[in-house]
């Protein structure tokens, strides 16, 4: 579980909306455990400032550039967003100030670095059994990657998502078909292990994938997030304090 923290407290509905589950499921699909956020907001004028440290574990794979990247096009990303759908009912602009990671204690684990795997923990002995079997699988193709992330949902949906994380660039028609290899063979493996109501969807991502783009699978609901959030009584008192208009009924 993430540990959000926010200062000053007051901004916290925001922040939790419009930025953290958004950036928690982010890092999730490529296997990076966000442990604690804290935000820092500080509204200058109609311009609401966030400053962000983010505890994490990550894939011994990923290097340190490569994920504060990711992280970089991300909040800005849903800077924007949170802007043109929440910050346009009040006049208001988002302006991502800066953000830090700092390594949580790395946990014992008992799978390869290579293996991640996110899924409650009714399930956790299914999923990590698949996961071993789709890494074997793959070396045995002599396929080289750097790490498969599993993810199903947390409040237990029967949805599995695969994202296997290449090293260098491939065509597209190469990734397009070992996705779909990916798709059959854990599709497979899941009746053998008498899960089959399990639905499989498998994406391959390389260094060259606009990986920002693909990983927000949650960027659409922003919108509706943002007309949720402007509806609270607590947040129309927030930004009537700050001199925010406030949208009419």
């Amino acid at each position: 579980m993430t540990v959000l923290t926010v200062e000053p407290p007051e901004y916290y509905p925001v922040v939790e909306k419009l930025f953290a589950g958004n950036i928690r499921d982010a890092l999730e699909t490529l296997g990076v455990e966000l442990v604690g956020m804290k935000v820092g907001v500080k509204p200058v004028g109609r311009v609401i400032k966030l400053a962000f440290l983010f505890e994490i574990r990550r894939p011994e794979t990923f290097l340190p550039g490569e994920l504060d990247s990711i992280i970089s096009g991300l909040l800005e990303k849903l800077a924007e967003d949170a802007t043109r759908t929440f910050g346009r009912l009040y006049d208001a602009r988002f302006q991502v100030a800066g953000f830090r990671t700092i390594e949580a204690a790395r946990k014992p684990r008992k799978e390869e670095v290579s293996l991640v795997v996110n899924c409650p923990d009714d399930i956790r002995r299914t999923i990590e059994r698949l996961g071993k079997g789709l890494v074997i699988y793959l070396k045995d193709k002599r396929i080289d990657f750097s790490t498969i992330v599993l993810n199903m949902p947390p409040d237990g949906r029967p949805q599995l998502t695969i994202t296997l994380l290449l090293p260098e660039e491939k065509p597209s028609s190469i990734k397009e078909n070992l996705a779909k290899d990916l798709t059959h063979k854990a599709s497979s493996y899941l009746r053998t292990l008498n899960a089959e109501y399990i639905s499989v969807r498998a994406r391959v991502l390389d260094p060259g994938d606009k990986t920002v783009g693909i990983i927000m699978k949650r960027l659409d609901q922003i919108e509706k997030e943002a007309e949720e959030l402007a509806e609270m009584d607590e947040i129309r008192d927030l930004m009537s304090v700050l001199g925010k208009e406030t949208p009419e009924s």
